[in-house]
């Protein structure tokens, strides 16, 4: 039973609740949901059950739900006013907080990005993948979250969450995934603007949003093959509270998160009309192959932007550290298949700092800017 306080009847306290709940069902989140009656601890929350339950977290990180005696107060709050209250709290979870994101997500309109990534389940990496099942779907709708695996379990926990699931149909160096394909059969599943992919272990913002509708507006008036990358800031391990809100990531990552190196690039945005059944059959999780597509693209004259200042890419760093890719199984693969193809290849022309156009934020407009001077290495030859 739960102490009333100076509120004499339990319905005042649950019939908000129960209101929250269904505003949250209307807007389709797969997710409880949370609504703070007063101020400091604890926090009254509804579960699935419409029933008020308290929330803790216990120290080894994980959460849990009980039932607690808490003192509520007294509140004028009319219900009308809690739709709202709610979309403030929890933006992270309802609409993006930009004007223009906010238009986009009333008008339901053609999907901004298809997001995808994949991961083979691993204790280890419980809590990062599951850190990022929550933060992609934040992004819904505007971002189409996608996971590509053959395993069963992982293909059930991803779908209850409210991701779309492919199948690996492709894969090489002991199993690990072909890019290409899974580009091209996002493209063949999913109508989007842009695609890409981005290891799982990143966490993103409403940035992303924001700079793929700048680089939209920017892009009618170019016809050509767009690629857009960047630097990811690595934090050491990221807890579950503070990976839970964009703020929290930004906040986050400003106290203890460090960019990270210019050759390491985590995600690739690519315009629909990319042509990627052109690209080699390099896999993910494996060495040169961020820093080839880069490369290639510089090469090939599209319009490659570097969205560094713009979009915030958090990595979850782990005890595993920041250079997985070299321990894992045939890490050379891409390497040696490149080398078979061009004989040599200028992986450091491939870097983000040789990426000539970049995004930037003045006076909360993003824009695209020139860079004024390349390094040596950056130079095509």
């Amino acid at each position: 039973m739960f102490r009333s306080g100076r509120l004499t009847n339990v319905w005042l306290l649950s019939f908000p609740c129960i209101f929250v709940y269904l505003y949250l069902y209307h807007e389709q989140l797969n997710t409880h949901a949370t609504y703070k009656f007063k101020r400091g601890n604890p926090t009254i929350i509804c579960n699935n059950n419409l029933a008020p339950m308290v929330f803790s977290s216990k120290e080894n990180g994980t959460s849990q739900f009980h039932n607690s005696n808490i003192k509520t107060v007294a509140t004028n709050l009319s219900l009308s006013k809690i739709p709202a209250l709610v979309v403030k709290k929890f933006h992270n979870i309802t609409k993006p907080r930009t004007k223009r994101v906010k238009k986009k997500f009333k008008n339901g309109t053609r999907p901004l990005l298809t997001l995808f990534t994949t991961w083979r389940e691993s204790k280890d990496k419980y809590t990062v993948h599951n850190i990022t099942l929550l933060n992609w779907i934040s992004l819904r709708p505007l971002i189409v979250p996608v996971v590509f695996t053959n395993e069963t379990s992982t293909a059930e926990q991803c779908s209850q969450k409210g991701w779309k699931v492919l199948p690996v149909r492709a894969a090489a160096a002991k199993g690990a995934p072909v890019l290409k394909y899974m580009y091209l059969d996002v493209m063949k599943q999913f109508d989007s603007k842009f695609y890409a992919f981005a290891n799982s272990d990143i966490l993103f913002t409403d940035k992303l949003v924001e700079t793929l509708l700048a680089v939209l507006k920017e892009n009618s008036t170019f016809n050509g093959h767009t690629l857009i990358v960047g630097k990811r800031t690595n934090v050491n391990n990221l807890t579950e509270s503070e990976g839970s809100s964009w703020r929290g990531l930004e906040s986050v990552s400003k106290k203890r998160g460090m960019l990270f190196a210019t050759y390491a690039e985590d995600y690739f945005i690519t315009s629909a009309s990319y042509p990627w059944k052109d690209i080699p059959d390099i896999v993910i999780g494996r060495k040169a192959y961020d820093n080839w597509l880069v490369l290639n693209a510089r090469r090939m004259k599209y319009r490659v932007l570097d969205a560094t200042e713009t979009i915030l890419a958090v990595h979850q760093t782990t005890n595993a550290g920041n250079f997985e890719g070299q321990k894992n199984p045939d890490a050379d693969y891409n390497m040696k298949l490149l080398v078979k193809l061009y004989k040599k290849v200028q992986y450091a022309a491939g870097y983000t700092e040789c990426v000539e156009l970049f995004t930037k934020k003045d006076k909360n407009k993003i824009s695209i800017t020139r860079r004024l001077k390349l390094e040596k290495h950056c130079n095509l030859k």
